[in-house]
């Protein structure tokens, strides 16, 4: 049986996607920098390599979302002129013509969801830094693996 007619228009299956190596690559970027953040404490102590290749990642998917994805999935593009003689910018932004473009549902679902849940899941993690007294300053100065630091966490 083919996939596409067991589920609805604008289900979250990737298989529904009119571009769906646009589509995965998108996903692959916004959830690379998130896994890189969170489990790049396993592979490596280096704080330091961890935070510049996240910075990378959502640098990347930055990229990606303005130029590529954006406008294959759902037809937005958006740009900054600046006037020459006045030296102001402004931002332009264009949508598709709905009447010459049709935009999937499900790669419009897959691509507004994550664009929303990100940012919602990088402040999450921002209050468990903080409220863990995690911050990124004091990542790299103290060695959590230091008998003299932990004899100290007992005591408390």
């Amino acid at each position: 049986m083919d996939v596409e007619s067991q589920q609805p228009s604008g289900s979250l299956s990737w298989r529904l996607s009119s571009h769906p190596i646009t589509l995965l690559c998108f996903l692959g970027f916004r959830i690379s920098s998130l896994l890189v953040y969170l489990l790049g404490g396993i592979f490596t102590r280096n704080f330091v390599l961890v935070f510049i290749i996240t910075i990378l990642l959502v640098a990347v998917d930055f990229y990606y979302i303005k130029n590529i994805a954006g406008r294959r999935l759902v037809g937005l593009r958006w740009w900054n002129e600046v006037n020459p003689q006045t030296g102001d910018s402004h931002w332009v932004f264009e949508s598709s013509d709905p009447a010459t473009k049709t935009i999937n549902a499900t790669d419009s679902r897959f691509f507004w969801m994550a664009l929303y849940s990100q940012p919602l899941l990088w402040v999450a993690l921002a209050f468990v830094a903080i409220f863990s007294f995690e911050l990124i300053w004091l990542t790299d100065c103290v060695d959590f693996d230091d008998y003299e630091y932990a004899r100290i966490l007992e005591v408390r």
